[in-house]
């Protein structure tokens, strides 16, 4: 739309027309000894795993403790141990097809759990507002990725 009204040559995005691997000679699983690798190269690559586990670990346990502060008043419980148990198992499934990783996103989250703040309206001109808690809902998260998913069918527009 753009090209045609303001006579511009934007870049345009490379979408495939088939969802398949990127390479022809590599399989949808990524196999830890595939391509020639040496049989140690699955340990050595053990230490930076080991660091990258403790990485979303304190990521997903610092941004799940700023969302579910007392300050909020969330009603709903936190779930600490199933959300790092669904980001886990995510986090393995996407290893193993070579995807990128899923994390918290500390900063979203925390923003999104600011933007639902309902704040008492009945203030005095200048008196600071009275927070009364966080609006409690889960349809922005699944519109959010509901749109992730029709984006893809907007792949030929963007061809």
């Amino acid at each position: 739309g753009v090209d045609l009204v303001y006579r511009v040559n934007t870049p345009k995005l490379f979408v495939p027309l088939e969802f398949r691997p990127t390479r022809d000679d590599r399989d949808w699983v990524v196999s830890p000894l595939g391509g020639g690798a040496k049989a140690w190269l699955p340990f050595a690559a053990s230490i930076p795993a080991i660091l990258a586990v403790i990485l979303v670990f304190m990521d997903q346990q610092i941004t799940a403790l700023l969302v579910n502060r007392r300050e909020h008043k969330l009603k709903k419980g936190p779930g600490y141990h199933l959300d790092l148990l669904v980001v886990s198992a995510l986090i393995v499934l996407c290893s193993v097809f070579g995807l990128p990783w899923l994390v918290a996103a500390t900063v979203r989250s925390v923003t999104h759990v600011s933007s639902l703040n309902v704040v008492d309206t009945n203030t005095a001109p200048g008196e600071k507002p009275k927070f009364l808690g966080v609006r409690e809902q889960r349809v922005t998260n699944f519109f959010v990725f509901a749109l992730h998913g029709i984006s893809i069918l907007a792949a030929p527009a963007l061809r």
